[in-house]
């Protein structure tokens, strides 16, 4: 059995870490993986950091890669990544949106022979709780054109519920530009523009209340910053 890294980024989750590490603990129990817990923490001013950190000193399942400043998501992802023990690694949102069911799914596929398996809200099966219409239009719209523009395969880019095997993915970390919330994105592109095997599995999601991406700013930001990078990859 392959030892699986999970990673769980967060910024100013403090409400919920702790109670979450918990029932992301108990899940992996009981999926029966041998695992570690890596919390990436980015810049958090609520305590979050400390608490990543209490975490950690007191369950050898669970470690703490903290930063003292605002360093954007997908930088921390990438941090965690490289010091991931796992040869399967894995992320999810700190709120677990996803149903907890799908990990055995996500990592089976990457055993078949994909070197990226990405949790989709967006294909036929896939259940979405809870959100709205809104940004429904907004997430359908985003992942079009990423379509259009990239040629992808993918219908979910930003769904926060991925698997990859290490080796496959190490070697675009240094490529992928962006720090925040286009990360993601970026590095699905980059995958398939070099021949990885992307698939995608439909997920149960439920959507929380309130979003860490902002729909009037941060949305308008990922469209730049993929306009951005489809210059760069002329």
């Amino acid at each position: 059995m392959k030892q699986l890294t999970v990673i769980v980024p967060i910024h100013n989750e403090s409400a919920i870490l702790a109670a979450n590490t918990a029932r992301l603990r108990k899940a992996m129990d009981a999926a029966g993986w041998g695992y570690e817990i890596i919390i990436a923490e980015d810049g958090s001013t609520d305590g979050s950091g400390k608490i990543a950190r209490t975490l950690a000193s007191s369950d050898g399942r669970v470690r703490a890669v903290t930063s003292d400043r605002r360093v954007g998501r997908g930088v921390s992802l990438a941090n965690a990544i490289r010091t991931a023990r796992g040869e399967i690694v894995m992320y999810v949102d700190a709120d677990l949106p996803a149903d907890r069911s799908h990990i055995n799914e996500l990592v089976r596929e990457i055993e078949r022979g994909a070197d990226i398996c990405a949790g989709s809200r967006l294909l036929p099966g896939s259940r979405v709780i809870g959100r709205s219409a809104v940004r429904e239009f907004f997430s359908r719209g985003y992942n079009l054109i990423l379509r259009i523009l990239f040629h992808t395969s993918v219908f979910d880019h930003q769904c926060g519920f991925k698997a990859f095997r290490k080796s496959s993915v190490l070697p675009l970390l240094d490529k992928v530009q962006d720090k925040h919330w286009f990360w993601d994105s970026e590095l699905l592109i980059r995958a398939q523009r070099k021949g990885l095997k992307v698939i995608e599995i439909p997920v149960r999601w439920t959507d929380r209340k309130q979003s860490g991406v902002r729909l009037s700013t941060d949305v308008v930001s990922m469209g730049i910053a993929a306009l951005a990078l489809r210059l760069r990859l002329r």
